[in-house]
């Protein structure tokens, strides 16, 4: 993605998403954008994050995502809740050094999907008329951002005083930031900056990765055939050892699948908005600076140019005849260019160690007699309609 797209809007929208100012990364642009992306990526980085460290975090969540499987496998389980709070508590060990507690955790995750499914709407009225908050401020989804605003400026607070009082053990990256802003070397780390980089860590993370293993286990709920070759290989090729994400270049089925899955469910449609930074021609079009773009990844997950029968459900369609994985290079599940999304590394990790896991200890099977539907809710992000599945013991 040429650079001229690297800009973000400055809508109203765009301010209440970040408590008010163009701040943090995800959309901030300019040199502010530049220097905290790269200071966020190294420090991350450093602290373990996309190492073995990490991986070790995502082993430790599967093992206990595991165990909440076997507490509860008497009765149906909604994959839901277990998954999102997971990603959630690897992405927060690495940012802050701890997990968020579980009641907490959970109300911020119920937040943050009426956030997506009120965005959808909220994000066209909001943006073009501003004032509408107030004469509309429920079904605006006004009241709504301003009350998750507050949730998470509260648990990133109270992390922040924390870190100052050194009462959390280790490191991680807000310990690295604050010694930054301590240097006072540079204007542009600020507390405020600090926690609307976190705003965006934790708004991130929260649904995507979990969205796309919900859309996993459900497909496979749905398809039988699909299962049982995926479990067949597992098999195969790990008998009973737990998965890493090296062994993604082994389980060439399991992966072609998950691939499938961020096709065929692609999570995000529409990738964050993008401001123009100069004039653009494009195909013969002249799209002037400052204009607001947007990108539409599942138009080109489905575009028949680039894909055989798009509307369908087809893992092959990544396996080539020597039996490795090809057509990746269509693929954008994490976006594109320099703006594309930081946390790929424990996205593509963690979908893969998981789903891997899970199925290598269950099968997955209708919970009444009625499969649930494939059909999508969308929002700001797609996810799957609400289900719940029987986990059965494999041996």
């Amino acid at each position: 993605m040429e650079r001229e797209f690297e800009g973000r809007p400055n809508s109203f929208f765009i301010r209440l998403r970040c408590l008010g100012k163009r701040m943090g990364i995800t959309f901030a642009d300019g040199e502010l954008w530049k220097e905290h992306r790269q200071f966020t990526v190294k420090h991350l980085k450093n602290v373990g994050f996309g190492k073995t460290a990490m991986e070790a975090e995502i082993k430790k969540e599967l093992q206990s995502i595991l165990d909440y499987i076997n507490r509860h496998k008497s009765k149906p389980i909604n994959p839901k809740t277990i998954l999102a709070m997971s990603v959630m508590n690897i992405l927060w060990k690495f940012t802050a050094g701890e997990r968020i507690k579980e009641d907490r955790l959970n109300f911020l995750l119920d937040l943050l999907s009426a956030r997506s499914r009120a965005f959808s709407m909220a994000g066209g009225w909001l943006n073009q008329w501003p004032w509408i908050r107030f004469l509309l401020p429920e079904l605006s989804g006004f009241t709504l951002i301003k009350e998750m605003n507050k949730q998470i400026s509260d648990i990133i607070e109270e992390t922040i005083a924390r870190h100052k009082n050194k009462t959390i053990n280790g490191d991680d990256f807000m310990y690295s930031f604050l010694d930054e802003m301590n240097g006072k070397t540079k204007e542009s780390f600020t507390e405020e900056q600090l926690k609307i980089i976190c705003l965006d860590i934790l708004i991130a993370g929260s649904q995507t990765t979990s969205n796309v293993l919900e859309f996993a286990i459900l497909t496979v709920l749905r398809n039988k055939v699909i299962q049982e070759k995926i479990f067949e290989e597992i098999t195969n090729v790990l008998g009973y050892e737990t998965p890493s994400w090296a062994d993604s270049s082994r389980l060439i089925y399991t992966n072609a699948f998950l691939l499938e899955v961020q096709r065929y469910f692609t999570i995000v449609p529409l990738a964050g908005p993008r401001r123009v930074l100069e004039d653009v021609n494009m195909d013969g079009y002249i799209i002037p600076k400052d204009t607001t773009i947007l990108i539409a990844v599942g138009d080109v997950h489905f575009d028949p140019d680039i894909w055989e029968d798009p509307d369908k459900f087809i893992p092959e369609r990544f396996i080539d005849e020597h039996g490795n994985i090809k057509n990746t290079e269509h693929m954008y599940p994490f976006g594109i260019g320099r703006r594309r999304c930081p946390g790929d590394s424990l996205a593509k990790s963690f979908i893969f160690i998981v789903f891997v896991g899970i199925m290598q200890a269950y099968r997955i099977e209708c919970s009444n007699g009625v499969l649930p539907s494939e059909e999508p809710l969308i929002g700001l992000i797609s996810s799957a309609r609400p289900y719940t599945a029987e986990f059965l013991a494999r041996q």
